[in-house]
């Protein structure tokens, strides 16, 4: 029996060989970790420990002395129940459950210490991500050969997986949530094209399952749903059209509602016994968040620290790819293309734009299912081109998949740095492969994780004055009816334009009570719905009472989430006994280039 479409099977089964040699290669020291750590919290905290609600810290404090798994607890918050909440959603930890599940009978039935973190647990989970890869690339398979013949399907998901930054996610963070969206985008498109082929409950069922999760995954994915419901829409027959096909199938629609629901509800349930509420943000942190009338779309797309156009060019040439989209699949257009504006749009609506340590921007891997398409039209149209034509195209291509292969492996080398690359780094490193050669100056500034800062001396910086706040001869006397002085507020703008600067803060006070020395702290903050980067400097116990002296702090300006977010610097009195403050400065070194 003849095997059918064999060129796209052969391109599958080579992808899915490749990825799993290169991750065996590459096995990761602790797969549950970071934010993958706070994804899989759930399983270990309800079916292990049985406390979901965190009662039992030092538990959890235990599991990270041990596995190592993040440098800080980020990954939970405390409520105004007392409870501790996880703060990422829990569709991740649905998609993990078998793998968790296999994993602790396999830690129950040998000497494996069945905590959840164990060896069995990370190969367990390494395994069930795979499996989704897999299942992702036979999904796209079909998709693609909806749209196009074996050899131009074949061509497209090769040059997906080699040409894009999905390879490094795959070699890298395969745990991460965005893989696992990857093969629920895959479910959410297979599924719309054949439903609307055949409206069957075995073709609708999948698309609401997998809507589900990635709602209760990726909240802000719920632009999901715009995929099937834009599907067949070009125009205003269309619209009719696709009204009048929603009400022939209307019990499919309130029962795929019902399931959406029903997975979404798991988490609202979670965050009602454990908040009190049923909806809360739990990105409950000024310092990061959604801001949707301040979008960062140039950084994301052109930016050399993670712009998604620099580090995976060839999305550029897909992007071209909707042009034949329009002319010949009009059908599939405005869905496709629709979801892919807005979700650039959300992507760079959250203030950590870069989205920490990775290459490229990994918020997109999810799309390399919608966008597989538009690239295999502009694949198609050169390949049915002469070869004047279809030979530059095709060795830009290739350029561009050795180009993606060399920068992921100068990421994992360090030669590109995950978060801090500047255009002066990139040009610079472009042909290194030595790590040692990198001058680190080039980079943005580095920020520990521990929030210790000390200033690069490396660094030429030059330093000026931003503010001088005099409060007369006497000064401000604070006291216990007067807790804080004035704040001082300097938006970052007028501070810096640059990614960071050093503030040396010099306050001159003078203790009038012998008591309020030492009990005092000037404060320094940024501000953005509530402080970040908070901190307090306390009055050195040397002051003495009755004089005016001066004390001065260093502080390291933040990742602001905004230009017009302010600097606020003021003092607090603790100890309500008196104490003046005359005179508040704020200098700013910034680097001189």
């Amino acid at each position: 029996m003849a095997v059918k479409n064999r060129l796209s099977l052969s391109a599958l089964l080579a992808v899915v060989s490749a990825a799993l040699i290169l991750i065996v290669i590459k096995f990761p020291s602790n797969i549950i970790s970071w934010d993958v750590f706070g994804y899989y919290l759930y399983l270990p905290q309800l079916f292990i420990y049985n406390d979901l609600g965190i009662n039992d810290i030092e538990n959890l404090n235990n599991i990270v002395a041990t596995y190592h798994n993040t440098a800080t607890l980020y990954q939970i918050w405390q409520t105004e129940t007392g409870d501790w909440l996880i703060r990422y959603t829990s569709g991740q930890a649905v998609m993990f459950a078998p793998a968790f599940f296999v994993s602790h009978a396999v830690a129950l039935a040998t000497d494996f210490p069945a905590d959840g973190f164990s060896l069995p647990y990370q190969i367990g989970l390494l395994a069930g991500c795979f499996i989704y890869f897999v299942a992702a690339f036979a999904l796209l398979r079909l998709i693609l050969l909806h749209f196009f013949n074996d050899k131009i399907t074949a061509v497209t998901m090769s040059v997906v997986f080699l040409g894009t930054n999905l390879f490094a996610n795959t070699l890298f963070n395969i745990a991460g949530v965005h893989s696992q969206l990857f093969f629920l985008y895959a479910i959410i498109v297979l599924f719309t094209i054949r439903w609307h082929e055949k409206q069957t409950w075995k073709n609708i069922l999948p698309i609401a399952v997998a809507a589900g999760l990635i709602i209760i995954t990726r909240p802000t994915d719920v632009i999901c749903l715009l995929i099937p419901f834009l599907w067949n829409v070009t125009d205003k027959l269309g619209w009719k059209n696709k009204v009048e096909l929603l009400q022939k199938n209307f019990p499919q629609l309130v029962v795929s509602a019902i399931i959406v629901c029903a997975i979404g509800s798991l988490q609202m349930v979670y965050w009602k016994i454990y908040s009190g509420h049923l909806l809360i943000d739990s990105y409950n942190n000024p310092a990061e968040g959604l801001d949707f009338f301040y979008p960062h779309i140039f950084g994301v797309l052109f930016s050399f620290r993670k712009g998604w156009f620099v580090y995976t060019p060839l999305m550029v040439v897909a992007f071209a790819g909707f042009i034949f989209v329009w002319k010949e699949k009009r059908n599939s257009f405005y869905a496709l293309f629709i979801f892919m504006l807005i979700d650039i749009y959300l992507v760079s609506c959250w203030s950590c734009w870069w989205y920490a340590v990775s290459f490229s921007q990994r918020a997109f891997v999810p799309a390399y299912i919608v966008m597989a398409v538009p690239l295999g039209f502009v694949i198609r149209f050169f390949d049915e081109k002469p070869m004047k034509f279809r030979l530059p195209f095709f060795l830009l291509v290739s350029l561009l998949i050795v180009l993606n292969l060399f920068q992921t492996w100068q990421y994992e080398k360090q030669i590109i740095d995950g978060s801090r690359m500047t255009k002066a780094a990139w040009a610079a490193n472009f042909f290194k492969t030595d790590a040692g050669s990198c001058d680190d100056r080039l980079l943005l500034i580095k920020r520990d994780f521990s929030g210790i800062d000390a200033m690069d001396s490396a660094r030429n910086y030059k330093e000026r004055l931003v503010l001088a706040e005099n409060y007369g001869e006497n000064g401000i006397v604070t006291d216990s009816e007067t807790n804080f002085t004035p704040a001082i507020k300097i938006p970052y703008k007028k501070i810096t334009l640059s990614d960071h600067a050093w503030l040396r803060i010099v306050c001159e006070v003078m203790p009038i009570d012998s008591a309020a020395i030492g009990g005092g702290q000037l404060v320094v903050t940024f501000y953005h719905n509530g402080n970040y980067k908070y901190r307090t400097y306390q009055l050195p116990e040397t002051i003495p009472a009755g004089e005016w002296s001066e004390f001065e702090v260093s502080y390291l300006t933040p990742e602001v989430r905004t230009p017009n977010d302010p600097l606020c610097v003021y003092y607090w009195n603790q100890t309500g006994k008196p104490l003046a403050v005359r005179r508040i400065e704020v200098w700013a070194s910034e680097v001189v280039k």
